[in-house]
């Protein structure tokens, strides 16, 4: 019965909470990329281009984080964060540019800064030859 109802249902444990967790875990993901691609429609709309444009591109995005996530996945639950991928300091010469694009554009660029300030708190911390899986690691509290 749960399945015709729910879909894709899959048993987590016997912690009640588990479901809920896993739907905050997974939502903040999809905010993220809403919120994402709503920014990257502002800034082509800036330009007098249609969001629909961008489209074919962001998907283009999501494919390849799609064959990310796993590898992220492993290192995090490993803790070996050499990267298969970019490391984070790469991101250090583009964060500048995202600042200025949203400026000249003059949309705002606010939720950027804290994703940013991340970043360079990774790379200051050792994390700078490591890829993106790293991030958790600043993320935890103590």
């Amino acid at each position: 019965m749960l399945r015709v109802l729910g879909g894709d249902t899959v048993y987590l444990g016997p912690e009640p909470d588990l479901a809920a967790l896993h739907e905050s875990a997974v939502g903040v993901t999809l905010l993220t990329t809403m919120v994402g691609f709503a920014y990257g429609a502002s800034m082509v709309g800036s330009r007098g281009l249609p969001a629909t444009g961008m489209v074919r591109y962001s998907v283009k995005w999501l494919r390849m984080i799609e064959r990310i996530l796993p590898l992220m996945a492993r290192q995090i639950d490993s803790g070996d964060y050499r990267q298969e991928s970019g490391p984070l300091e790469l991101f250090l010469d583009i964060l500048p540019g995202d600042l200025e694009a949203a400026e000249e554009a003059k949309v705002d660029a606010e939720w950027l800064r804290p994703m940013h300030d991340l970043v360079r708190r990774a790379v200051a911390e050792g994390h700078g030859k490591h890829g993106g899986a790293a991030l958790v690691e600043l993320l935890k509290l103590p």
